[in-house]
């Protein structure tokens, strides 16, 4: 099946070119020029056999990197709609098609019949509108870093090549340049995610530090020597988990340290059963703090967390923890 949808989250470094046949000659950013030239080329030879209308996708292609709202429900809910004609559509028809265009056969109708790729649901004219606006929407992530203009310029650049194997000879950058160019500009995003990465850890475990440091001071928490600062909210009278095998019933809440709640059972309106050995450490150790019936709030430094990984957008690395926690059954199954 031919490519639908390029890698276009891989763009550019900046290779220094003069744009020939203009009455202002302008260097070419090298950034923009490789993601139109992605784009050109796959509206071009890419979707060849889904009959894009083109004009239609380069209006809304521009119209939305200008004035389209990634964060819009009406953006969310075309990116439902799309996603279902390409499962219900675009692949069923791609599949077909290379079928019956790549398999040689005495007998071809055993060959997968091509249904129709377009209907009234889904015409020609909406898919070539989404397409559009769907590059645009990428595009515009990279709005700070590209000279549009140069974008449009590969663009058509691509759509005038005639044949794969004159792309080189008429287009203002050779594929050998383009993947230099990404190369070098996936090199520079990588150093980047990581630099903010190390900055991001320092930074937490500084924060974290003097956050748990000022519940230190609190009334009623103490301190195992662990390092979880742990309260007792309420004095239970059952059963106390004493080994990591122990499964324990609990309604929770988890907070980092500016507040935000990350995960809730409250919320789920269910509490959760688990073994202690099948979750962090700071609740492995600080569950058997408290008894059945009680309730209390542990402080889990990020060692006994989810340490340098952190885990998901809410918890960075190195991040100290806030739980409340009722233990409503030791080993509920018994």
């Amino acid at each position: 099946m031919k490519r639908i949808f390029s890698t276009m989250a891989v763009v550019a470094a900046s290779v220094s070119v003069v744009a020939c046949g203009s009455n202002e000659p302008k260097e070419i950013d090298s950034l923009a020029y490789a993601v139109g030239m992605d784009y050109g080329l796959s509206l071009k030879f890419g979707m060849e056999d889904f009959d894009v209308d083109h004009k239609l996708v380069i209006e809304n292609l521009e119209d939305f990197y200008k004035n389209g709202d990634i964060e819009s429900e009406e953006f969310a809910q075309m990116g439902q709609r799309m996603m279902e004609f390409q499962y219900t559509r675009l692949m069923p028809y791609a599949q077909a098609k290379y079928m019956r265009d790549k398999i040689v056969t005495d007998c071809p109708d055993t060959l997968p019949a091509l249904p129709e790729l377009y209907d009234e649901n889904f015409t020609r004219e909406d898919f070539s509108a989404m397409l559009g606006k769907d590059m645009g929407a990428r595009i515009q992530s990279l709005k700070d870093e590209i000279d549009f203009y140069w974008v449009m310029e590969a663009i058509n650049d691509g759509l005038a090549v005639d044949v794969p194997e004159n792309i080189d000879s008429l287009m203002r950058m050779t594929q050998e340049q383009r993947g230099q160019v990404v190369m070098a500009y996936s090199q520079r995003q990588q150093e980047k995610a990581i630099a903010e990465r190390e900055r991001l850890m320092t930074e937490n475990a500084e924060k974290s530090a003097e956050w748990l440091a000022e519940i230190e001071k609190k009334e009623g928490v103490q301190k195992t020597e662990s390092g979880i600062l742990y309260r007792i909210d309420r004095e239970g009278t059952g059963a106390q988990p004493a080994e990591d095998t122990d499964v324990v019933l609990v309604n929770y809440e988890g907070k980092n340290r500016e507040g935000k709640v990350f995960d809730s059972s409250y919320e789920r309106g269910e509490p959760i059963s688990f073994p202690l050995n099948r979750v962090i450490k700071g609740w492995t150790e600080g569950m058997k703090l408290v008894k059945e019936g009680g309730q209390i709030t542990l402080w889990i430094p990020s060692e006994l967390a989810y340490g340098a990984q952190g885990a998901g957008a809410d918890i960075g690395p190195n991040e100290a923890l806030e739980f409340k926690v009722e233990l409503l059954k030791v080993n509920p199954e018994e």
